[in-house]
């Protein structure tokens, strides 16, 4: 687990230097992934925003790669993933397929260089979390012309459909003021 955190805080460290090193914005850049349609769900249960937000980065894991992606359910990834006590398990694996748990970002300097990164290495995208609300979304998507996360929510709301991060219900009215909430994230292990 300290690995885990030393990569993480190496990992912010790079991006701010990245960030520092490239002159304006970057013209024309998306980094992520456009899900497709039927990716995105929600939840019906309350309390389980983690675990709808982690089945909808894995359902856009398996479309990615070619996998039948409708077949990733809440209750399939609930199987492996999900505690009574606690919700959504800090690791966890569905198969080959091992998801892990940055529980502590929110000391990161600058966590919107630090997010952007992480989506040109996890295009499937992340789950971000909240403990504050406490809520989790989907986080998949950010462009740099319109400085702009997309995300999917998980509540009736306004969830089942990528909307720009600032209009999630993470707190916070400005895209900067929800990217300072997060304090941790889920993302799929790569092999």
């Amino acid at each position: 687990m300290k690995n885990h955190k030393r990569f993480f805080a190496l990992l912010c460290a790079l991006a701010l230097m990245l960030a520092a090193m490239i002159p304006g914005r970057a013209e024309g850049i998306y980094y992520g992934s456009h899900p497709a349609d039927d990716v995105y769900l929600i939840q019906s249960k309350a309390h389980t925003c983690t675990l709808i937000a982690a089945t909808m980065m894995l359902r856009n894991y398996s479309y990615q790669h070619g996998s039948p992606y409708e077949q990733v359910t809440d209750t399939g990834v609930g199987h492996f993933a999900w505690t009574k006590q606690y919700g959504l398990a800090q690791e966890f694996s569905i198969g080959q397929v091992q998801v892990t748990c940055n529980a502590d970002i929110r000391n990161c300097i600058d966590k919107k260089a630090y997010l952007i990164n992480v989506l040109q290495y996890h295009s499937e995208g992340v789950v971000i979390y909240d403990t504050g609300a406490p809520h989790a979304i989907y986080l998949f998507g950010y462009d740099a012309d319109s400085d702009t996360f997309y995300c999917a929510d998980t509540t009736n709301r306004n969830g089942g459909h990528a909307i720009p991060l600032e209009e999630s219900i993470i707190r916070g009215k400005s895209q900067q003021d929800k990217l300072n909430t997060i304090d941790k994230i889920w993302y799929v292990l790569q092999g």
